[in-house]
């Protein structure tokens, strides 16, 4: 047995073992902290800087919203008219040709086709429906005059016998309520010979059109700015192409190309501002890098402590290790010398032969004591142990098992007291063997920790559904911390006698095992200084 100088050393080694662990925990934990500060610090100066400009990111993603929703409009119109006005020469004289040309054509956004012959002479303006169906309108109409204003120009070209370089659509816009699309029709030498043309329909515009355009538009906005946006058509454009009270001053207006050219179209995020914005994307950042702050603490913080109770295992298994060499070696020693004494008959009295006996007996005892401890855990372990359950008299195994520690109880000077209820107990329903070591482990730890003091309680008492077991000893107690563990299994309790004590620490971890397997439970009371007392309840037959 070590002497209190080496077991103090020990545990200093230890108590320093476990201050390094700790130290090292506390830097990496400081570490992780100054590195989350300064994560979140650069988080709030980029944030910063976002939210400087937030108002320009807004305005270029509203104005590029915008420029898409005009683009559409203009590719839209222009389509539709290289398609409708791309007018045979030859068709021009045939009302039947024109009808048949106009009524094959898409008809959304046209009020009505109209095409005229151009020279000297009469000439005859037709105006056809999207359908194709031939309309009288009067001379005098303003779709008339509308289409013979945006006319005008190619009628002088036609009239002097010139020739155009290349056929393009133009917009005539000087009746605002009548809006004129118009292209030419060339002969074959590129002479203005007609002018196709249709008048737009501005309440498709502005009732299906712009509407669907900026839906589909929005879309493509940035999060924050989708559920915010406002357009407005705005009519009525003054020379610097502003609308009267435009006068918003996060509002992207823009005027409307190609036709519609008196319009704009004004955008605004008005649920929205930049700085609500730039405050949003800073709580949602800073609650991320909290969040990952948060994770990057709880991964330390399981590291270290999966890296504690490894290293704690460790230690335990290297003091079971020692712990069990020591008490393999004690017992086998006195053994080993007895034996010789026997052999060599340095002995020869009765008394003596016997007594030398009973300690080989009492020693060989507790080499199967440890040994059967540490199969059955390992069959605990790996759950192989099978238990075969019986009526069992649980007052018969107390006195099994003290009948087979009788010379051990002797030799150490040990007094076990048994109270036993004058009433016969009702029957336990366990494995036999499996109640006998439950008994002997109890008994064991109680004689390895009693210190001076040489006596033992042995109780029985009948419970409602159970019969309780009590072992009592009065030694040095044990810690109130330290009450729950010492059932795990290579734990044992430091200080003092409990610390001298050896033993494999995997005594109560197996009466444990098979007490809680029999469906009961075990516990301990303790006072530090007045002893301990274990407490088995077992289940009876039938509860």
């Amino acid at each position: 047995m070590p002497d209190a100088a080496t077991s103090g050393a020990g545990r200093g080694i230890r108590a320093r073992g476990r201050g390094h662990r700790r130290g090292v925990g506390l830097s990496i934990a400081a570490t992780a902290v100054v590195a989350a500060a300064v994560l979140l610090g650069l988080q709030l100066h980029a944030l910063s800087e976002l939210r400087e400009t937030a108002t320009a990111t807004q305005r270029a993603a509203l104005r590029s919203y915008t420029k898409a929703v005009l683009r559409g409009l203009e590719d839209f119109y222009r389509h539709k008219a290289r398609a409708a006005l791309d007018v045979p020469a030859a068709a021009l004289r045939s009302p039947e040709a024109l009808a048949a040309h106009f009524g094959a054509q898409d008809g959304d956004g046209v009020r009505s086709f109209f095409a005229v012959a151009l020279g000297r002479g009469e000439r005859a303006l037709r105006f056809f429906s999207p359908g194709g169906r031939p309309l009288a309108l009067p001379a005098d109409a303003p779709e008339a005059r509308a289409a013979r204003v945006a006319s005008a120009p190619w009628q002088l070209v036609a009239e002097d016998g010139g020739r155009l370089e290349a056929v393009t659509s133009v917009v005539s816009e000087q009746f605002p309520a009548h809006r004129v699309i118009a292209r030419p029709v060339v002969d074959a030498q590129g002479r203005p010979v007609g002018v196709a043309g249709l008048l737009v329909d501005e309440a498709f515009v502005r009732e299906r059109y712009l509407p669907a355009a900026i839906e589909a538009e929005r879309a493509r906005l940035p999060e924050p700015l989708r559920e915010g946006i406002a357009a407005t058509v705005r009519t009525g454009l003054d020379d610097a192409g502003r609308a009267p009270g435009a006068d918003e001053p996060d509002a992207v207006e823009l005027p409307f190309r190609f036709v519609f050219s008196d319009w704009a179209l004004a955008v605004q995020a008005r649920l929205v501002s930049p700085e609500a914005w730039a405050r949003r994307s800073l709580r949602i950042n800073l609650g991320l890098s909290l969040l990952m702050t948060a994770a990057l603490l709880a991964a330390v913080w399981l590291a270290l402590r999966s890296a504690a109770r490894a290293t704690q295992l460790s230690q335990m298994k290297s003091e079971f290790v020692s712990h069990v060499s020591h008490e393999l070696r004690t017992p086998l020693a006195s053994i080993r010398v007895f034996g010789e004494f026997l052999r060599l008959g340095r002995v020869s009295e009765p008394e003596k032969v016997r007594e030398y006996g009973e300690y080989i007996e009492a020693e060989s005892g507790r080499l199967t004591q440890l040994v059967n401890d540490i199969l059955d855990f390992s069959k605990i372990d790996s759950g192989r142990r099978s238990l075969r359950f019986e009526d069992v008299d649980l007052a018969d195994v107390v006195d099994e098992t003290l009948r087979g520690l009788d010379v051990r109880l002797r030799q150490g000077g040990f007094g076990v007291e048994v109270r036993v209820p004058a009433e016969p107990l009702p029957p336990i329903w366990a494995d036999r063997a499996a109640v006998v070591q439950v008994l002997t482990n109890l008994l064991e730890n109680a004689l390895k920790y009693s210190g001076g003091a040489r006596e033992v309680i042995v109780e029985l008492a009948p419970e409602a559904g159970c019969v309780t077991l009590c072992v009592t000893d009065r030694g040095p107690g044990i810690h109130p911390a330290e009450q729950e563990r010492i059932f795990e299994r290579f734990y044992r309790a430091g200080g003092g006698l409990v610390h001298e004590a050896k033993g494999s620490g995997l005594g109560l971890a197996i009466v444990r095992h098979l007490v809680e397997a029999h469906g009961g439970s075990v516990g301990v009371r303790s006072r530090l200084g007045e002893g301990s007392t274990f407490r088995v309840r077992w289940p009876t037959h039938g509860a």
